[in-house]
């Protein structure tokens, strides 16, 4: 205690007598949009004065989940859906992979994988909050952004000043899955500190009715270390970088329809660094941001075939993914006259690709090494400028932006016979939006947004081979841009113990860039590969609706109801492309195969304060997926992915003093149902009872 005192006083010292208790971190302000914000959940917010809905996530919400990856997180976020276990891609609106940007403090994150950035790196414990923004965003944030944004935005010491520690070990029971946490944060005056490490493993899980999901295992690695600094009102500094050590994980079998393959990393690496700086002389240059960023990837990953009489290892592949990519971002916001602001900025990225690739057939005992592709990728950069107009009594609002931007798609170097050189492709696109919010009655909200966006295809999806989470994905060199036209009308607000959020969207598309099955392409299981698809429409419908009681029966209780309701439709219009009228884009298609089907998430959960630093929760919840058409195709040229629903409950005891503890259980599955998430071909984790127990000072 005398050493830990001694050590107290010293580092008072060094930074400051005075230390910022009243400070509030600056930089969350570089991707958080300054609005005012009605709590709608405890610990979950939604913003009701913008054109689109937004939802943010809080660090309690996310304890409460005992979340394992991302994708637990984001899962009962409307328009958000699950298509499998710990290693998934994330959809919004039945879009993702490259339409669905997702950033860490505002800055792109990719992935070397055909669904985009699946989050698989991040250590969600060490998140302050997760923002979900739906609706096109491709004005302001860059291409990838057509369905929407999710931020992941960090935990700033300056929020809790001083030396603290935290630490955190986490069970699960199907899966026998282990994790431990450790972080220690520092925060003076002008200086801010962290550094936090995080180890997790876990076995094969079980689908429901005991069924081993065989190569299903992963095991992981992060430490993150990140520097702040606030050296008066307008300037501050954030210096970031982090590295996961991930694998070896697999793709459990018969993930592609057939059991005479495995697919499984032995290493999945990612080194992410960041500096992040944002001026604000408060004057008619409001705000002034800079971000640059670097990430490098390292992936290894086996695919082995078995032959069918034997069930020996008859064929190999043997590919080594490795990836880096750096950007930046730069805005200003200015302060034109009393009520109009203008938002210029720029963006843009350099990526970057190699996939040498090792072909082993154990029967022939012969061996072939192909480098697929070297320094294959893509350069981005875009310029862009937004306006926003508030009213003086403040209820309307509206914004309109334009962007415009540039893309170079390279093959790179090619071991080919029928060409000489790597493909090359030149893109120029813009993209613009309008929208207009007006507040009619008093926290209640309407919303009106026109968009035009362009997504362009990238090297992945072009030249290089890579996974999804239900088959092996074949590039296409002739892939064209995609263009949408995005419709989106909302009704938000808050009305005595009702919160609110209604939506109606709907996007027109030329060019569509489908992942489609792929018939005849002569390898084993299922195989797919993208195409253009002249003409389709997705439109669809979401409700979020939560209810909040204080004092039942007491003046310690609360009860806390959420519920969504998510409907979602797409269609395939190529047929009746040759008829342009508007009538077409309503007619009846043919289904697109990665829209998700309606869904509906319903929670309740009781929260009582014992005492003035005690309190306890107990919540039940139900999931249900209706069916759908068309979501897999297998070789017979069908699939239906069936309907399910699972049940879940959670409890926890949090006791706040000189040490905070928290005890904390969330069991998934209860009644041990055997289902298939959307999308995939494989049953999804049965039973799962997991406990998180937490330690801070």
């Amino acid at each position: 205690m005398v050493v830990r005192n001694s050590i107290l006083i010293v580092l008072a010292l060094f930074f400051s007598s005075e230390i910022a208790a009243q400070k509030q971190w600056s930089l969350k302000d570089t991707f958080q949009l300054k609005e005012v914000q009605i709590e709608g959940k405890t610990a979950e917010r939604i913003t009701f004065t913008q054109s689109y809905s937004q939802t943010t996530i809080e660090e309690e919400v996310i304890e409460e989940k005992v979340a394992t990856a991302l994708i637990d997180i984001l899962e009962q976020v409307p328009g958000i859906t699950k298509r499998g276990e710990y290693h998934s891609p994330i959809a919004l609106r039945g879009l993702g992979g490259k339409r669905l940007l997702i950033t860490k403090d505002g800055n792109r994150r990719m992935g070397n994988f055909s669904g985009g950035f699946m989050g698989q790196s991040v250590n969600v414990y060490d998140l302050a909050k997760v923002e979900v923004i739906k609706g096109p965003a491709s004005v302001k944030y860059g291409p990838g952004a057509i369905t929407g944004i999710i931020n992941l935005e960090s935990k700033t010491p300056f929020l809790n000043p001083g030396f603290h520690g935290r630490g955190q070990v986490i069970y699960g029971a199907n899966n026998n899955e282990r994790s431990a946490l450790g972080s220690l944060s520092l925060a003076g005056f002008d200086h801010a500190f962290s550094l936090t490490a995080r180890f997790r493993q876990a076995d094969d899980y079980y689908a429901g009715q005991s069924t081993l999901a065989e190569n299903s295992e992963y095991a992981d690695k992060d430490i993150r270390a990140a520097y702040f600094y606030e050296g008066n009102n307008a300037l501050s500094v954030n210096i970031e970088s982090e590295l996961h050590l991930g694998g070896p994980w697999g793709r459990p079998v018969g993930f592609n329809g057939t059991t005479l393959m495995r697919m499984y990393n032995t290493d999945d690496d990612t080194w992410h660094s960041a500096l992040t700086a944002v001026y604000r002389p408060e004057q008619q240059l409001q705000r002034a941001e800079l971000s640059v960023y670097y990430d490098h990837e390292y992936r290894r990953q086996l695919k082995d075939s078995y032959d069918a009489g034997s069930n020996r290892l008859s064929y190999r592949e043997d590919v080594r993914y490795s990836n880096g990519y750096g950007g930046w971002r730069g805005l200003s916001v200015w302060s034109l006259r009393k009520h109009l602001e203008l938002n210029v900025g720029t963006d843009g990225v350099l990526y970057r690709i190699s996939s040498p690739t090792d072909y082993t057939d154990y029967f022939l005992e012969s061996e072939i090494h192909n480098r697929v592709s070297k320094d294959a990728g893509v350069f981005l950069a875009g310029l862009f400028g937004e306006a926003e107009y508030k009213s003086p009594d403040g209820k309307l609002k509206m914004r309109a932006g334009l962007r415009g931007d540039f893309s170079r798609i390279n093959e790179g170097d090619v071991h080919d016979t029928l060409q000489v050189a790597g493909r090359r492709s030149d893109v120029f696109a813009w993209n613009g939006t309008m929208g207009v919010v007006y507040e009619f009655r008093q926290n209640i909200f309407a919303s009106f947004q026109i968009a035009r966006s362009c997504r362009m295809p990238d090297a992945t999806e072009m030249f290089i081979v890579t996974s999804g989470s239900d088959g092996v994905i074949y590039g296409n060199p002739s892939l064209n841009p995609e263009y949408g036209l995005n419709l989106d009308a909302g009704l938000r607000g808050a009305y005595g113990i009702f919160t609110f959020d209604f939506s109606i969207f709907t996007n027109f598309l030329n060019d569509f860039i489908s992942l489609e099955y792929w018939r005849n392409s002569g390898h084993k299981g299922i195989n797919y590969t993208y195409l253009n698809i002249d003409k389709s429409r997705i439109l669809g419908a979401e409700l979020s609706l939560s209810a909040k009681i204080k004092n039942l029966f007491s003046t310690r209780n609360r009860l806390i109801y959420n519920g969504t309701f998510v409907y979602t439709q797409g269609d395939n219009l190529s047929d009746d492309f040759a008829n342009s009228d508007l009538s077409n884009w309503f007619s009846k298609g043919v289904p697109l195969r990665t829209i998700p089907p309606l869904n509906l998430n319903q929670e309740l959960t009781f929260k009582r304060l014992t005492s003035a630093s005690s309190s306890f929760y107990i919540g039940g919840d139900v999931r249900f997926y209706a069916t759908q058409n068309r979501i897999a195709p297998s070789a017979d040229g069908g699939y239906v992915s069936p309907a399910y629903c699972l049940f879940g409950a959670s409890a926890g005891y949090s006791l706040k003093k000189r040490i905070t503890y928290d005890i904390r259980i969330k069991a998934d599955n209860l009644a041990d149902n055997r289902y298939r998430a959307f999308e995939s071909l494989i049953y999804s984790m049965g039973r799962n009872v997991k406990l998180l127990v937490t330690v801070k000072f």
